[in-house]
């Protein structure tokens, strides 16, 4: 049941991945891109799960805090407190 709550939002990002995003061409610093990452959330966990994780990557993805790098949506990924 809950998986099925997740298809539209990843149609929406398939969209976005295959529409808009060639327009703004390498301008994602991590690796996966931030767009790849939350359809792998929502792929894998329940849509609170895969929706948080995902406003975090985005609120990460931004000039003044953080440098980017490597990180991975896996079910291995140890958070914090989720």
């Amino acid at each position: 049941m809950m998986k099925f709550l997740n298809y539209p939002f990843i149609l929406i990002i398939k969209f976005y991945r295959y529409f808009i995003s060639p327009f703004f061409y390498n301008s994602c610093k991590f690796e996966p891109s931030c767009s790849l990452y939350a359809l792998e959330c929502f792929k894998n966990y329940n849509l609170f799960k895969a929706f948080y994780k995902s406003l975090i990557r985005l609120l990460k993805c931004n000039p003044w805090f953080n440098t980017g790098g490597i990180d991975n949506p896996k079910k291995g990924n140890k958070d914090t407190w989720i």
